[in-house]
């Protein structure tokens, strides 16, 4: 029933369909992106600020590197480092036991033994840039997919611990009552009346910067808001007769909160956690914006948005447009979805 509802609003149809899409691809991550060592950070210099669909050769020589290059399950989650280093090229010819090249966009003539060449039967590549590069030349597609599924692991984490708070806190003021409430209400009056972008940025300071920081400091100051109409609804639903009836039959308070409280409110919890995921996702870009989220060079779309907005006014406006047009679809496909809830999930529909 509630499915045949939400179907039929076709904005949060839409939406949910790329929410879905877009873990996906984010779950898949360093499988699907042209780059895939850890935060998408090779650089190339010499084809640096070009437009989406460049395309460029690259000459596959020998690792630098001494280390071998093993990959594990979490590699498909952190990335892992390439077997051989990549060399932007114009063209490449072969001369008795050398490699002759033109580095892309220059004129001079460089060689190389073939013994420092990867595999002499499959010498070069070529490698297309959807989205293009960036003032380094690292691959935008790469870093927009790995910063996207940054923000989503954001929003479902935090989304997660507020109502892990929150639901708890609201059941127990709206339930117990009396001193409990008065003392649950203070705090959420304490941390309500805090700007919530300077609270996090102050608990960044206190616990640090870095991936898992961010989810623990968004996710503690989204919970108030949960709690508090949680516990107005708890007030309401506690008044009802088989609440009542529960109490004289002698059931136990928590049998009653988890048995028969509990599934009352579940609809309000989840329309309540999507609006909190897209806060989320919009308080990450700030952080990240302003240097308090996740540190470089592990890509964010808000991060992203701060290393390039200057070219804006430039030749290069894509390099900011894109991440800033992705968080935008994915808090207003969350808002769709929630939209949609709220309307499903409507006793008096």
């Amino acid at each position: 029933m509630i499915w045949k509802r939400f179907k039929k609003n076709k904005l949060a149809v839409a939406g949910l369909i790329f929410i879905c899409i877009s873990l996906l691809v984010s779950v898949m991550g360093y499988i699907v992106v042209p780059d895939h060592t850890a935060d998408v950070n090779i650089m190339y210099p010499d084809i640096a600020l070009k437009k989406p669909g460049f395309s460029c050769n690259y000459l596959k020589v020998k690792s630098k590197s001494s280390e071998k290059k093993t990959k594990s399950f979490f590699s498909f989650f952190k990335g892992w480092d390439s077997d051989f280093d990549l060399i932007s090229i114009d063209t490449f010819w072969q001369k008795n036991d050398s490699i002759y090249f033109k580095n892309y966009n220059n004129l001079l003539i460089q060689n190389i033994h073939k013994s420092e060449i990867y595999n002499l039967n499959n010498i070069s590549l070529k490698r297309i840039s959807v989205l293009g590069t960036d003032r380094y030349g690292r691959d935008l597609l790469s870093r927009l997919v790995i910063g996207t599924r940054v923000s989503i692991a954001v929003g479902l984490v935090a989304v997660f611990i507020s109502v892990i708070i929150g639901l708890l806190m609201g059941l127990l003021a709206g339930y117990f009552r009396g001193w409990v409430d008065g003392v649950i209400m203070w705090l959420i009056n304490i941390i309500w009346s805090l700007p919530t972008l300077m609270f996090v940025i102050a608990l960044t300071f206190a616990i640090g910067k870095g991936f898992w920081q961010i989810f623990v400091a968004i996710g503690l100051t989204s919970w108030v808001e949960l709690a508090r109409i949680v516990r107005g609804q708890v007030f309401s639903i506690r008044e009802k007769e088989f609440i009542q009836a529960a109490t004289v039959m002698g059931f136990s308070n928590i049998r009653i909160i988890v048995k028969h409280i509990l599934p009352n409110i579940w609809g309000t919890v989840i329309i309540m956690s999507v609006a909190n995921f897209a806060s989320a996702i919009l308080l990450e870009a700030g952080l990240s914006f302003l240097g308090q989220g996740l540190q470089p060079p592990a890509p964010s779309l808000g991060q992203m948005i701060k290393e390039n907005y200057a070219f804006i006014v430039f030749d290069a406006s894509h390099l900011a447009i894109f991440p800033g047009l992705m968080i935008a679809l994915l808090v207003m496909s969350v808002n769709f979805i929630g939209n949609g809830l709220r309307d499903a999930l409507d006793v008096n529909e």
